[in-house]
């Protein structure tokens, strides 16, 4: 399944663990951007490294061996570098900005940039998880994928979701690059109340939920085009190249130079 589809940006890591993306069903579409599996046979001392983006989503991570299961939770709002032990295998869920708060019933706000056991964290349905975590390991890839999308969709049943009015125009808004106070004139609100229920909904401000989209796109044009950089900047909402070099450099730590040259060089040398 290709990446672009989920709008996800492949890791270098991608081909070498063989990683498969999964669509999300219908009930899950609206919180789950996408699950993925890693299909080749771990080895043994095999980690790792990648460098993660922050874009207002979370991830959950089932890590399984035949001795035991667990689930990692994983938000962050600034980028880091995350290592992942292929000795075990992983199937994860990429849950949108909103979704792991609507879905797992989580406040996210103190638990950010850090890796935590999801049976350690205020958790309210503890004792499914806990009965999926003890089946997971006697269970086949197929069968694992089938049980973790069905506890998925038992938790959309129990789940307090928000309007999906405010979804709906979170989707719109990031896929167009529309500025927060635009979104709030097309919604016919205040930019008081956009914050307030953006922050409510998604545990972002509209501020930062526009950055993390601006970045993401110029992440992708960096990568798949040859487009200028003053052009990029533009496009994607920035008042000029040393503005859009400025904010690219505080939210990825690299200039978008030292980004684009490291991505094609990941493409020419897989």
């Amino acid at each position: 399944m290709s990446p672009e589809r989920f709008d996800i940006i492949p890791a270098a890591s991608f081909p070498s663990i063989d990683l498969m993306m999964i669509p999300p069903g219908p009930s899950l579409a609206r919180w789950v951007q996408c699950m993925w599996v890693a299909l080749k046979p771990p080895h043994a001392q095999s980690v790792i490294a990648e460098k993660l983006y922050p874009d207002g989503g979370t991830s959950l991570t089932f890590v399984i061996d035949n001795t035991g299961a667990s689930a990692r939770f994983f938000h962050h709002n600034q980028v880091t570098t995350y290592h992942w032990n292929m000795s075990k295998h992983h199937i994860s869920i990429r849950f949108r900005p909103g979704g792991a708060t609507a879905l797992l019933g989580l406040d996210i706000s103190d638990i950010h940039n850090m890796e935590t056991d999801l049976l350690e964290l205020p958790f309210p349905h503890l004792a499914d998880l806990t009965r999926l975590l003890d089946t997971l390991p006697v269970l086949s890839v197929t069968e694992r994928l089938s049980a973790i999308q069905h506890w998925l969709s038992e938790l959309t049943y129990r789940a307090h979701l928000p309007e999906r009015k405010w979804s709906a125009l979170l989707a719109y808004a990031s896929a167009n690059l529309v500025p927060p106070q635009q979104a709030a004139n097309l919604k016919g609100v205040s930019r008081r109340t956009l914050e307030r229920q953006l922050r409510k909904q998604f545990g972002h401000s509209p501020n930062q939920l526009h950055s993390y989209a601006q970045i993401r796109h110029a992440r992708q044009r960096l990568m798949n085009t040859s487009d200028r950089l003053s052009d990029i900047a533009l496009d994607c909402g920035y008042f000029d190249q040393s503005h859009f070099s400025n904010a690219f450099r505080e939210q990825t730590l690299e200039t978008p130079s030292e980004y684009r040259q490291r991505k094609l060089s990941q493409i020419s040398n897989p």
